[in-house]
């Protein structure tokens, strides 16, 4: 059975409002990933989510939902059989929003996903090498979505270097504050969504706020060998 209609669904989740990344799989099978880091790092994740999961299994335990809260977002895992959503969050998103969305995805498609194979898929490969681009392949509809929608860009790093900058006149939750009040004053509505100059753009504003002249200007100073620091 094609799983290009649980391809195109899941693909349409990461359009919810501060849905850094999506995963769909079932076992090894990775059917959908668009996550904002490397390949290597999404398929370290779902190997971990998945050895969390057959732990669960192997003591008879299902579970149905998984919500892991870090400094740089939300991991939220949905289980349907043995088909998993993640999610990865931004503090905008709406997690019982997304979850609402991925259990309806994952229900109107649950035939296609119980047919559908635990074990990677191979490659397609044309007779003079180059890979076919179907969109049963998560690798190719990855390329295809990146030119469809914007890039997931580096706002959860950036965002820690302008906390660490703003630490030196100001306390933690004073800055976060800042950050978010900039943010909504900016009218972003996502600012993973945002290019890398207007990420640079948003941190300076951000910077901006603080009135002491002198201050400010070594706090740009310092702004600056961060984010080219981040480059590296």
């Amino acid at each position: 059975m094609s799983l290009n209609t649980v391809i195109t669904a899941a693909a349409s989740l990461q359009r919810l409002e501060g849905v850094a990344g999506v995963m769909l799989f079932k076992g090894r099978h990775t059917i959908h990933r668009q996550m904002p880091f490397s390949e290597t790092r999404a398929e370290e994740l779902r190997g971990m989510i998945e050895q969390m999961l057959d732990g669960y299994r192997q003591v008879r335990r299902k579970v149905r939902q998984i919500y892991l809260e870090f400094d740089g977002g939300v991991l939220l895992v949905l289980v349907h059989e043995s088909a998993v959503m993640l999610f990865f969050l931004t503090s905008r998103a709406d997690p019982d929003l997304a979850a609402s969305a991925a259990s309806v995805m994952l229900n109107d498609h649950a035939a296609a996903l119980d047919q559908a194979s635990s074990d990677p898929q191979p490659v397609v490969l044309q007779p003079d090498g180059i890979e076919e681009l179907v969109v049963t392949s998560p690798r190719a509809l990855s390329q295809i979505t990146e030119k469809a929608e914007p890039t997931v860009n580096q706002w959860g790093a950036v965002r820690k270097c302008v906390e660490g900058v703003l630490g030196k006149v100001m306390g933690r939750a004073q800055a976060s504050n800042l950050i978010e009040r900039s943010i909504e004053e900016a009218g972003i509505a996502d600012p993973y969504r945002l290019s890398a100059a207007d990420v640079r753009k948003l941190a300076t504003a951000i910077i901006e706020h603080v009135p002491n002249t002198s201050k400010r200007r070594q706090l740009l100073v310092e702004l600056d060998s961060a984010m080219e620091h981040l480059k590296s």
